[in-house]
């Protein structure tokens, strides 16, 4: 009886094995690409110097190239095996043809098979070979030395040799055991490969040239609106400040984008003005004072004068001096606490203490106190001199405005906050100075008649934001009267 053959053992044929070296040397290749290309893009190389499009352009082809190639490979590659299992197909029916009617000898079964099997396969050759020890060597011989070790472990199996792809299997008949072997040329097979890999190498080239066109056109179209920004930006200088980009999507990069950028030339409009007005501001301040000593001592040299009169007119230089040295010291503390990014010795003080020395400096007649009870000491982190020279410049502010009425001091806690309220019921402000009043020198048209410099509450402004503080003016206009709040954040 003849023993049923088992499941084929598949090996690589001649297509196999190219296939192989030929997948290896791709899927290498693209490794080293991808790496190279990573390496090359995150390099200090001119890279870094082309515009975003033709970079965005590079990065798209080198994507494009890398997954056609290995989608390339991919087709080739399950390709070639589907015609490798075919075609062992094909040459496993012939070793059954051949051993039906070589080894069986049965004629009508044999015709059937013929016509079943009638077409033959390029360059097919068949072997009937007995398996003793002679036989097993012109196996070796004929085809690969060690084919008899292999077939011996196995009822069926495929081999190489050279162009060559087989089939051996193990017949076991009454009248002896046989191997019978059949090998052919896959020519149809190959011609095939050769044209579908030229299929594959031109379509590749065609979708590489299309994709990077693509990518071309659509990053020129993603970027026109920032070319279109970037030449309205360049027409921006310090005499058109009020000039803004157009926002058309707000929700995009693009339009973020443009909405910092406008929101950042606000910011710097806001400071050349600020700039702008506190040289002006600086200006009449210290010209004023100037004017009156030069004008004091021009009267004293036109003649000679009473001792009396020298003397009171030393005195009014004096006091314009003074004038002078207290601006230039209020200017000189307001630009040490300009320059802190953060108060570095900082104190765990009572707060309603520290006011209360504070308010030691000014007549007690003219303040009213409404201190909330704490059910806990209020505790701030604070630099006590900073601290007390801001609530100095706002209450002496109150008391000089408020035209000789009470100010009324208010002290609470909210939430983990301590709260400072000074009101008074004095000039008030206008809503239009009301937008400059922490412009350094800035004085409201109605304070211009009072002694003063307008520094004090910009200084104060900003100790309070190095206590991680807050400080709001609000006023209902002009003899309206001012509140100024002052928020500190407790001791944790």
């Amino acid at each position: 009886m003849r023993q049923n053959s088992s499941k084929p053992l598949w090996e690589w044929d001649m297509y196999s094995k190219r296939c192989e070296v030929s997948r290896y040397e791709v899927w290498r290749f693209a490794t080293d690409a991808l790496v190279s290309s990573i390496k090359y893009l995150q390099s200090d190389t001119s890279i870094n110097t082309m515009k975003i499009r033709n970079r965005l352009t590079l990065i798209y082809a080198i994507a494009a190239i890398i997954v056609m190639t290995v989608l390339g490979e991919l087709v080739y590659y399950f390709t070639v095996r589907f015609h490798q299992q075919e075609f062992a197909e094909r040459l496993e029916g012939r070793v059954q043809v051949t051993e039906q009617i070589f080894l069986e000898k049965d004629e009508v079964l044999g015709q059937a098979v013929r016509d079943k099997f009638l077409q033959r396969l390029d360059e097919e050759e068949e072997y009937v070979i007995t398996l003793k020890q002679s036989g097993l060597d012109s196996l070796d011989d004929l085809f690969y030395r060690g084919l008899s070790k292999d077939i011996s472990t196995s009822n069926s199996l495929t081999f190489n040799k050279d162009k060559r792809q087989g089939v051996a299997k193990i017949y076991d008949l009454p009248n002896g055991k046989f191997a019978v072997v059949v090998t052919a040329v896959d020519v149809f097979g190959k011609t095939k490969l050769d044209f579908l890999k030229k299929i594959l190498i031109i379509g590749m080239l065609l979708g590489l040239a299309i994709l990077v066109m693509v990518g071309w056109f659509s990053s020129q179209r993603a970027l026109r609106p920032l070319e279109t920004k970037i030449k309205k930006a360049s027409e921006i200088s310090a005499s058109n400040l009020n000039l803004r980009l157009e926002v058309r999507h707000p929700d995009d990069e693009i339009g973020e984008l443009t909405i910092a950028f406008n929101r950042m030339l606000d910011r710097i409009q806001a400071g050349f003005e600020s700039q702008r007005g506190f040289v002006a501001n600086a200006s009449h301040e210290i010209r004023n004072p100037l004017t009156a000593i030069i004008g004091e001592a021009d009267l004293l040299l036109e003649r000679d004068r009473p001792i009396a009169e020298y003397k009171a007119t030393l005195q009014n230089i004096v006091t314009e001096a003074e004038r002078l040295q207290k601006l230039a010291n209020q200017l000189l503390e307001l630009s040490k606490a300009e320059a802190m990014d953060s108060l570095s010795e900082l104190h765990a003080v009572p707060l309603d203490q520290l006011l209360l020395e504070t308010l030691d400096r000014f007549p007690a007649e003219r303040v009213k106190l409404d201190f909330e009870e704490c059910k806990s000491e209020p505790i701030v982190n604070a630099n006590p001199p900073l601290l007390q020279t801001a609530f100095s410049n706002i209450i002496d502010n109150a008391l000089k405005y408020s035209e000789n009425q009470l100010i009324t001091i208010e002290f609470q806690k909210i939430a983990d906050e301590f709260q400072v309220k000074v009101s008074d019921k004095g000039i008030g402000i206008s809503a239009e100075d009301l937008k400059h009043i922490y412009v350094p020198l800035f004085r409201s048209r109605n304070a211009r008649k009072l002694r003063g410099h307008g520094v004090g509450l910009p200084l104060a402004r900003r100790i309070i934001l190095l206590h991680k503080g807050r400080l709001l003016v609000t006023s209902n206009g002009e003899a309206q009267g001012t509140e100024v709040t002052i928020t500190l954040p407790a001791h944790n």
